[in-house]
C-alpha cells in the first residue's frame, strides 16, 4: 500500500525510527514532549506507522496527545495522518495553539504542516524549505517532504530524489524504497519501480505492506493475476490488512467483473474507518458505472453522499455529487448537481479549507466540462474564469492548478487553439480526461507521435478512479478498431477479402 492509494483526502504515511524518539539524535527530529506516556504512545504509533496498519496507528497519535495536550507536534502529525477531514482541522488548531511549546525544528514542521491544510502553500514551502536546509542529516524530516510532494503537491517526479536521500542515509529505511517504487510507477518507469520494490520486500518480508505494494504495482502495470495473487498473500499474512481487500476490489474492477468487485470492496467496507467506508463506498458505486448501470450508480453514489454529510464529511458528499454529474446523460442534472456539490462546499463546516478549495476546483473544472460538451462556449469561459481566480488565490495548491489546466485545455480545445490546448493539457497528464483531450490536441497541432504514445498510456492506464472508468474502457474500443482499420490498410490481401 502506499500513501498514493490512501489518496490525498485519506490521510499521508509518515515513517520515524524510533531512535529519534528516543533521544536528541543529530539526525532525527528530537521531540519536546517531557511526558512519558505521550512519548511511548508516539513511539507505538510510529511503529505501527513503519509497517502501515494506519488504525493502531492513529489510536497511539491520540492516546499521545491525550497524554500531553500541549505536544505541538503530535497534533499536527495526528492532523497530517488522519483520514478525517474534521479531526484534521481539530487537530491542526490544537497544534497551532500549542507551538510556542515546540522546539525549534518542530516549529517549523507545525509551520509548514498547518499553512498546508489552510491552503496557504507558499508559506508552507518556505517552512519546509527552511526545515530541510536547517536539518540536512534529518532522514526523517526529508522523508515527509518527500511524501508531502508526492501527495499534497501531485509531484512525485520531485518527490524521488528526497525518498533517494533518504535510502542514501540509511538503506535500511524500507519505506523510503516503497514510496520511490510509487512514484517511479505514476511516471511510467515500471522497471525502476519494481526494482525498488523488490528491495522494499527484501527489508521487511513478513509483513503484508510490501505484498500489498507488489500487487498495486502489478495492477497499475495491467498484470491483474498477479496483483491478486500478492493481494491474497498479503491477507494471508495479515487478514485484518484491509486494504489488502480493497485492493481485490479494484483489480477486479479493473478487470470488468463488477459483481465479483463489489463483493470484496463490501468486505473493506464493513471493516473500514468511517472516512474509508465513505470513499471505499464510492469506489464501490463506480463499478455501476463501469456496468452502464446508470441507476444503480445513482443509488450507490446517493448513500455515500448521505453517509459523508452525516459525519460533517463535506469535502467528500461534494465529492459523491460531482462524480454522479460526470456520467448523466442529460445536462441540466448534470449541472444540477454540480449545484448541490457548491452549495455543501459553500456551507459552514468543520473541513480544513484546503480541501473544500481542492474539491470546489474540481466541481468547477467538471461543470467547464460539461459546458464544453455542451458547445456552449460563454459558459465554459465564464466557469473557466472562476477557477482561474481560486486558483490565483491559492498560489502553489498544484491540486488546484491541474484543475485549472485540465479545464483550461477543453476550453482552447473548442476555440480551436490546439498549441494552448497541448500547453494546458501537459500539465494535467496523469487525468484520463486530459489525456484524452491531449491526444485529440495534439494530432490537431500536428504532433502524431506524441499522439500515438500517449494513446498507448492511455490504453494501459489501470486506477481506480471515475474518470478512468469514463474513459479508458471506451478509448480501448476505439483504438482497437483503429489499430485493426490501420493494419488491414498494410494488408495487400485486405482488398480481396471484402
Amino acid at each position: 500500500m502506499s500513501s498514493f492509494k490512501l489518496r490525498i483526502l485519506a490521510g499521508a504515511l509518515l515513517v520515524f525510527s524510533l531512535s529519534a524518539f528516543a533521544h536528541d539524535d543529530p539526525i532525527g527530529i528530537h521531540v519536546s514532549t517531557k511526558s512519558p506516556q505521550a512519548h511511548m504512545f508516539l513511539e507505538k504509533g510510529i511503529a505501527k506507522m513503519e509497517t502501515l496498519h494506519m488504525q493502531e496507528a492513529l489510536q497511539n497519535l491520540r492516546s499521545a496527545v491525550k497524554a500531553d495536550p500541549q505536544f505541538a507536534l503530535g497534533h499536527i502529525l495526528l492532523a497530517f495522518f488522519t483520514g478525517d477531514p474534521t479531526e484534521q482541522l481539530a487537530e491542526r488548531d490544537k497544534a497551532l495553539a500549542t507551538r510556542n511549546s515546540a522546539n525549534a525544528e518542530e516549529k517549523l514542521i507545525v509551520d509548514w504542516l498547518a499553512n498546508s491544510s489552510q491552503g496557504s502553500f507558499i508559506p508552507a514551502i518556505q517552512a519546509m524549505n527552511e526545515a530541510l536546509q536547517g536539518y540536512p542529516k534529518d532522514k526523517h524530516l526529508h522523508w515527509l517532504a518527500g511524501l508531502w510532494l508526492e501527495l499534497k503537491q501531485n509531484q512525485p517526479q520531485r518527490a524521488i530524489p528526497l525518498f533517494e536521500r533518504v535510502i542514501q542515509l540509511d538503506p535500511r529505511f524500507s519505506d523510503a524504497w516503497n514510496e520511490s517504487a510509487y512514484c517511479y510507477a505514476r511516471q511510467g518507469n515500471f522497471e525502476k519501480a519494481f526494482v525498488n520494490m523488490k528491495r522494499y520486500t527484501e527489508l521487511v518480508p513478513n509483513e503484508p505492506n510490501p505484498q500489498d505494494s507488489f500487487a498495486e504495482l502489478s495492477r497499475m502495470a495491467g498484470h491483474f493475476d498477479d496483483a491478486l495473487l500478492h493481494y491474497r498473500m498479503s491477507l494471508k499474512i495479515d487478514p485484518s490488512f484491509h486494504e489488502s481487500q480493497l485492493g481485490l476490489g479494484d483489480t477486479y474492477a479493473l478487470m470488468g467483473q463488477q459483481a465479483k468487485a463489489r463483493e470484496e470492496y463490501a468486505k473493506a467496507i464493513d471493516a473500514g474507518s468511517p472516512v474509508q467506508k465513505v470513499l471505499w463506498s464510492q469506489q464501490s458505486a463506480a463499478t455501476y458505472v463501469r456496468e452502464g448501470d446508470l441507476a444503480a450508480a445513482d443509488k450507490a453514489f446517493d448513500i455515500a453522499a448521505s453517509q459523508a454529510r452525516a459525519l460533517d464529511f463535506a469535502n467528500l458528499e461534494a465529492e459523491a455529487y460531482r462524480s454522479m454529474s460526470m456520467y448523466q446523460k442529460e445536462s441540466k442534472v448534470s449541472l444540477g448537481l454540480l449545484d448541490r456539490a457548491e452549495a455543501v462546499l459553500h456551507e459552514n463546516h468543520k473541513v480544513p479549507q484546503s480541501l473544500l478549495n481542492q474539491e470546489l476546483a474540481a466541481v468547477l473544472r467538471t461543470r467547464v466540462e460539461r459546458h464544453v460538451s455542451d458547445s456552449n462556449k460563454d459558459l465554459a469561459t465564464a466557469t473557466l474564469k472562476r477557477i482561474e481566480k481560486l486558483y490565483g488565490a491559492n498560489a502553489a495548491d498544484v491540486v488546484i492548478e491541474t484543475a485549472f489546466h485540465g479545464a483550461a485545455g477543453a476550453v482552447a480545445l473548442m476555440q480551436g487553439k490546439y498549441a494552448d490546448a497541448v500547453n494546458h493539457f501537459e500539465e494535467d497528464a496523469a487525468n484520463a480526461i486530459s489525456m484524452r483531450g491531449l491526444i485529440t490536441a495534439y494530432q490537431k497541432n500536428g504532433q502524431d507521435g506524441n499522439a500515438l504514445r500517449l494513446s498507448a498510456r492511455l490504453a494501459a492506464l489501470n486506477v481506480p478512479q471515475i474518470e478512468q472508468a469514463l474513459v479508458v474502457p471506451e478509448f480501448r474500443k476505439q483504438r482497437a478498431a483503429m489499430m485493426a482499420q490501420h493494419n488491414a490498410s498494410l494488408d495487400p490481401r485486405a482488398k480481396y477479402r471484402q
